[in-house]
């Protein structure tokens, strides 16, 4: 027999199944890099919680990106990855992945295709179109009149 001092009141028991596919607003929380399990390359694992209103808000979400890899092909689909995320929270230059922290996007979660008990991201988006839209110079700035193309 053992004893312990435990409450179970104090313990969240959310479910901890998938959540549904689809988009939803989200911010990373933690992140770190590690080896590779065959330890010739490295990769970034983040947690991202939803924000998005409904029953998947505080849940987390995790992605695995390759930054580092044997396989050309495998590094390069995950910097494309760690692109389009930087991209969308508008960090154009990544010198330290605490950089990605707290910034608000939307993450497009599906279901693992060998896994269906799990999610994974399938994609990265601004949280708002303007912030994917390039700063354009008024007619006025560029000094010709407004009616003048």
């Amino acid at each position: 027999m053992a004893q312990l001092k435990f409450n179970a009141a104090e313990v969240d028991t959310t479910s901890r199944d998938a959540i549904p596919s689809g988009t939803y607003e989200a911010v990373v929380t933690d992140s770190e890099t590690r080896a590779t399990k065959s330890g010739t390359g490295i990769g970034i694992n983040l947690t991202f919680e939803i924000l998005s209103e409904g029953p998947a808000k505080g849940r987390k979400v995790f992605a695995w990106i390759n930054y580092e890899n044997a396989s050309a092909k495998a590094q390069q689909i995950g910097r494309e990855e760690l692109a389009s995320l930087c991209k969308a929270v508008g960090v154009t230059e990544l010198e330290d992945t605490v950089q990605l922290h707290n910034l608000p996007l939307l993450i497009t979660v599906g279901l693992d295709r060998n896994d269906p008990t799990k999610n994974v991201i399938k994609a990265y988006k601004a949280k708002s179109a303007q912030t994917q839209q390039p700063v354009q110079k008024s007619p006025q700035a560029s000094g010709a009149a407004p009616w003048v193309r």
